[in-house]
């Protein structure tokens, strides 16, 4: 790579996946009887509150990380691993039409794909491959003698997409002012603004207001149209 590299980084949660990879391998892994019911029934208030508009998708995912945590403490690696290549296999296409076009322009323009997740790397990783990134970061959970222990292994993969994006600036030289990034929440603000092209895809509040405040591109998708929202108020 050369210093005329270009980066494109992206959320994957709610920004190119329709969903939440944490999300659907939890749900799995209760199918598959890896975790107990009580592990979907202990996220059912905060699911209830989010469909309800009473509550955030933030306390919602909050909550399965937590559950996630609790249950896969002592969990054997290889079982888990096969139900995460399973929940790909079947979930991969579920993506937002936006995101799907842009990665396929971005990579035929040249671009260095990054991916980057709060969910598990080992099911990052398979997701990021099956749609085409050259690199990708999730949270890494601690593995000894095959079971997990419950303990993320280290904090500083996922947690801060700043460093990431700073750490990959300097080993592959790569010219930010002409890279881009992509998310979708308050959480990615400071990786967006490290970035000479920044788009709010179907920002949350947080994320709205920043870019609202600072001209970043927003883009939303309803059904089946993209909107570019230039011009926009808050009503609440």
């Amino acid at each position: 790579m050369t210093n005329k590299t270009r980066l494109a980084i992206f959320d994957i949660d709610g920004t190119i996946f329709r969903s939440s990879l944490l999300i659907e391998l939890s749900h799995a892994l209760v199918d598959a009887k890896i975790f107990p019911i009580a592990a979907r029934k202990e996220i059912s208030k905060e699911y209830l509150a989010w469909l309800d508009r009473k509550g955030s998708y933030g306390a919602y995912i909050d909550k399965v990380i937590k559950i996630y945590t609790k249950y896969i403490a002592g969990k054997k690696f290889a079982p888990v691993d096969k139900i995460a290549h399973q929940v790909i296999a079947y979930q991969k296409d579920r993506v937002y039409r936006y995101t799907r076009d842009l990665i396929k322009k971005l990579k035929s323009q040249g671009y260095f794909l990054v991916a980057i997740s709060g969910s598990p790397s080992y099911i990052v990783e398979k997701y990021a491959k099956a749609i085409g990134f050259n690199l990708f970061f999730g949270t890494e959970l601690e593995v000894k003698a095959g079971k997990f222990t419950g303990k993320v292994k280290s904090l500083d993969s996922a947690f801060n997409k700043a460093k990431i994006v700073k750490d990959l600036a300097k080993k592959y030289r790569a010219n930010l002012p002409e890279s881009i990034a992509v998310g979708d929440t308050e959480g990615d603000i400071p990786m967006l603004k490290l970035v000479g092209r920044t788009v709010a895809f179907n920002p949350n509040l947080g994320l709205a207001k920043h870019a609202k405040k600072y001209g970043w591109t927003v883009v939303a998708e309803r059904k089946d149209v993209i909107y570019n929202v230039e011009r926009f108020k808050f009503l609440n």
